[in-house]
């Protein structure tokens, strides 16, 4: 079972587009930027991972160290995620993958026959990017949570007692150095209140899980892997010099284009609708021009 928020109603009125969520944040983007894709001929369709709210989990075998370091786990949760797929029988999708769930999108993308194209938002692939996290504490929490299952332990309960106390001053710290985050914040603040106590009931196995897919290297990734694929990148303009660096170097070794959000940093995409709107229509199918007729509108 999975919890899915379709704007507009019944899927099918507009063409597709599905969005998957970060470990940070499982919910959908605003109804403004809802409804700026709408208006530019695309639906949005948004999907809670295994694990998060009321989608139902992956088996908890799944989540042993095994299955989560070969990618097995990454790869039961694709299947899982084309089985959505097929069930609201979608057509032409635009796929949206937003941060911790870009290594699941990437292997989503070679079992789906319909997709037209792909957009990762923030993906880590083979970049070096644990200094990039801010404040300090939030990144030796994020090491805790990849290197042992005590250090897990810890810095979960750590984690969901700031989470419990204040969940808006939580997000603001991860968030403040970036001023484009952090309107979108105080412009959708109960949307992170809610995140908050997703987050709060989210098992710590999928932490784990989502966490190691995250930030450590990928064997998947090899030079080529993308070949045949219409995707790319887009990062936020408001991210590190390393960061940016870093990304840079992977959408040249993959071979994908790399766009830089005006506005924003971890939640670039959905506090930058236009930039999105623009890299769709300049990736789009010659047939297609969703965004030339939104902005006429």
């Amino acid at each position: 079972m999975f919890e899915v928020m379709i704007y507009g109603g019944e899927a099918g009125q507009k063409q597709p587009l599905l969005i998957f969520h970060s470990i940070e944040f499982a919910m959908p983007p605003s109804q403004a930027f809802c409804q700026r894709m709408w208006e530019a001929g695309l639906q949005v369709i948004f999907a809670r991972r295994p694990g998060y709210g009321n989608s139902s989990p992956l088996p908890m075998l799944m989540m042993t160290k095994g299955p989560v370091t070969s990618g097995a786990a990454a790869i039961a949760e694709a299947a899982m995620l084309r089985t959505l797929v097929d069930t609201l029988e979608l057509t032409d999708i635009v796929l949206m993958a937003v941060g911790s769930s870009n290594p699941i999108c990437y292997r989503l993308i070679h079992m789906l026959p319909n997709l037209e194209q792909v957009l990762f938002v923030n993906p880590v692939f083979k970049q070096d990017i644990m200094d990039v996290f801010h404040p300090l504490w939030f990144r030796e929490m994020l090491k805790q949570i990849i290197t042992s299952r005590s250090g897990l332990r810890v810095a979960e309960s750590g984690m969901k007692l700031l989470i419990k106390n204040d969940p808006i001053a939580f997000y603001r710290t991860i968030l403040k150095k970036s001023p484009g985050d952090m309107a979108y914040l105080e412009t959708n603040a109960r949307d992170y209140t809610q995140a908050g106590l997703i987050a709060l009931d989210t098992h710590a196995g999928m932490l784990h899980y989502d966490s190691i897919m995250s930030l450590t290297q990928d064997p998947l990734l090899k030079d080529g892997y993308f070949d045949g694929v219409n995707a790319a990148i887009l990062i936020g303009s408001e991210s590190s010099d390393h960061w940016r660096a870093e990304m840079q170097k992977e959408a040249d070794r993959l071979n994908l284009p790399l766009y830089h959000a005006a506005s924003g940093d971890i939640f670039c995409a959905y506090a930058s609708p236009e930039d999105v709107l623009t890299i769709l229509h300049h990736n789009a199918p010659a047939e297609r021009n969703f965004v030339e007729r939104a902005v006429q509108a």
